[in-house]
């Protein structure tokens, strides 16, 4: 089984197509395709992650998980949504979480409430 996830960044215009696939009983691969080099530039780091076990490097806090620890070095934008969903495909695919949309709604916009 392969866990495929479609993620549309925002403003930045660049989507991404996420797929998780398990290798084994504790390994996954994760490739990702996009327009943007920063988001593709963190495949080779994602190419075969340990999930679970002894040593594992996914689960982790933020700053100790190899996902968040790649998109440090490759992504710029802080707020770039990939990285999460990252590891909510993982989680999907490795069968530690049911697959369920995520989203961010803006309710009101800066300019809007200046006006109020």
């Amino acid at each position: 089984m392969t866990t495929r996830v479609e993620v549309f960044a925002g403003v930045c215009g660049h989507s991404a197509v996420i797929e998780v696939s398990k290798v084994d009983d504790t390994h996954v691969q994760v490739v990702i395709h996009s327009e943007c080099e920063q988001i593709t530039d963190m495949n080779p780091d994602l190419a075969r992650l340990q999930w679970k076990g002894k040593g594992h490097e996914v689960f982790k806090r933020m700053t100790d998980s190899t996902v968040y620890q790649s998109a440090a070095k490759h992504i710029r934008h802080t707020a770039c949504p990939i990285p999460s969903a990252i590891i909510k495909a993982i989680e999907v695919e490795t069968g530690v979480a049911l697959p369920k949309d995520v989203t961010i709604t803006f309710t009101s916009t800066p300019s809007q409430e200046k006006n109020e």
